[in-house]
């Protein structure tokens, strides 16, 4: 729970180290801000919080169109904290023509929100490389591709079209780059705009298995770049943290060497997995970080917070005695993802997805930022 206000008073044998943990700043500025020359503090004693200032960022976030009564209500509701939405999802069939999903762009426009198109590589397999690979690979395909893009963007009036294509095989590193670069010139010469999801890499070839996306190349020829900064643990891993601070921090220290910082948005999660850590089958799902609170709720759970982390984690023995971990967001592990955008000085911020967020976030969120 974040509780508004700029004083605390401090509780029985808390440190100064703690108290600025939890507010996501250094001992350094709270000992600024109270005239302290030491780290001494006695139970009782009231201390400032200081706030950091606010930065102008540019927001992204992933839009799953429902019905239109569904969309307007979640447009109406979050547009305050939106700059525009990825509209999730259009993906090509083999012969390189567009699946459409055109909701919610009239009523985003109207509402002072830029709509943009999700291109994915998802078939019935999933997120589907070999799909990718046969439209990339291919001279003939990947121009039609590029066209049909081109023209969905067109006809619907959309500002541009962000690119989350997902597992691509390292061999297909030369086709992806020419692909994005071809398409790049394509939208660029209508003024349109090109965007891209990347996963989270610690250097070009780190980990190997990302290594067919090249931020550096990239980095020259999208207008943003999603830096998809989550999910090292997963359903089918082991039970863990879905965002750990320091991982991310490998990932933004590295993307800042080769990406400007004007192109750059930290992708956060907004959801929570859950896993079973006993029995045969012990593969996670996914639900909304609303659903976990909700969950620990039910169960009396108690909230346990790592702080190498910076995320959050309880446990609960469902109805057929199976115990479960789940790790999610809360505010404290949110303000210290915001301040990284800060720190940093990223152009902004999106998540996967809207409407699946804690009522806090918003909140937050307006209280760190000014939204473009």
């Amino acid at each position: 729970m974040i509780i508004p206000g700029s004083s605390y008073y401090v509780r029985e044998n808390e440190t100064l180290w703690e108290i600025a943990y939890r507010n996501s700043i250094s001992v350094k500025q709270l000992k600024f801000k109270n005239k302290l020359t030491n780290d001494y503090i006695i139970p009782g004693q009231k201390l400032f919080i200081p706030a950091l200032s606010k930065k102008k960022i540019w927001t992204g976030t992933y839009f799953i169109p429902k019905n239109n009564k569904s969309n307007i209500w979640m447009l109406d509701h979050y547009k305050k904290t939106l700059t525009s939405i990825f509209i999730f999802e259009y993906h090509p069939t083999k012969q390189g023509n567009l699946i459409n999903e055109n909701g919610a762009i009239k009523q985003a426009w109207k509402r002072g929100i830029t709509p943009y198109a999700t291109l994915t590589n998802i078939s019935d397999k999933g997120f589907d490389p070999n799909l990718l690979h046969s439209l990339i690979s291919n001279k003939i395909l990947r121009k039609k591709l590029i066209k049909n893009i081109y023209t969905l963007l067109d006809r619907n009036i959309l500002k541009g079209i962000n690119l989350d294509l997902e597992m691509v095989k390292p061999a297909d590193r030369v086709y992806f780059k020419q692909f994005v670069k071809e398409l790049s010139v394509t939208l660029h010469r209508s003024k349109m705009e090109l965007l891209i999801a990347m996963p989270p890499k610690e250097a070009d070839n780190i980990p190997s298995y990302y290594s067919a996306y090249d931020y550096k190349t990239f980095g020259k020829y999208v207008d943003k770049m999603f830096l998809m900064a989550y999910n090292w643990h997963w359903p089918s891993s082991t039970s863990g943290p879905i965002a750990p601070i320091p991982n991310v921090k490998k990932s933004l220290q590295y993307a800042i060497t080769v990406v400007p910082r004007s192109k750059l948005l930290l992708g956060i999660p907004q959801y929570a997995y859950d896993w079973p850590i006993a029995g045969e089958i012990q593969k996670g799902i996914a639900y909304s970080t609303q659903n976990a609170i909700n969950m620990y709720k039910k169960y009396e759970s108690q909230v346990y917070y790592d702080r190498e982390a910076s995320a959050p984690a309880f446990r609960y023995i469902d109805k057929y005695g199976t115990p479960h971990e789940v790790w999610f967001e809360d505010p404290r592990s949110l303000i210290a993802k915001f301040h990284l955008v800060k720190d940093f000085n990223l152009a902004g911020l999106g998540c996967w997805h809207i409407g699946i967020t804690m009522p806090q976030t918003e909140k937050i969120l307006l209280n760190e930022f000014w939204i473009r």
